[in-house]
């Protein structure tokens, strides 16, 4: 197996799992939030809401990462466009290799499916949101994490 080479909308690399980074602390649960594609209108529509689930999840001490197959720069336009300061993570380079790591990669579109995966320091799964059929509603995010209590 590949393994995993993550850099942020920055171009700094991250480790796998994406739990603390550069200037990013670990936290208990983070969230990572799979996008399989940076501008297509269903993630870009997703991408409006991140930023105040972040910040609602950051009181909650649960972090946030974005994770997407699309280039560093890429991704650095969508977080200009968007005033986005979460972490944005390009799964490019070995292609997908994350994604696959998680088991989320749809081997016939090359993407990561439409999933969010809770996972804890040691990035074992503890939750999952799947949506097969356009964008995940954020606040399923809050959702999951106050049932889990």
């Amino acid at each position: 197996m590949t393994t995993p080479a993550l850099r942020d909308q920055y171009g700094q690399h991250w480790p796998c799992p994406p739990i603390e980074g550069p200037d990013e602390p670990a936290s208990d649960k983070t969230w990572l939030i799979f996008i399989p594609g940076a501008y297509t209108p269903v993630c870009m529509s997703e991408l409006e809401h991140v930023a105040t689930l972040a910040d609602t999840l950051a009181d909650e001490g649960v972090a946030v990462r974005l994770i997407a197959p699309d280039s560093a720069p890429v991704l650095r336009m969508v977080c200009d466009q968007l005033s986005l300061t979460v972490p944005f993570l390009s799964d490019f380079w070995p292609h997908g290799a994350v994604a696959s790591h998680y088991d989320v990669l749809d081997t016939t579109t090359g993407r990561p499916k439409r999933v969010s995966l809770l996972v804890d320091r040691s990035g074992e799964v503890l939750e999952t949101i799947e949506s097969t059929a356009g964008s995940r509603n954020m606040d399923d995010h809050l959702s999951v994490l106050h049932n889990e209590k």
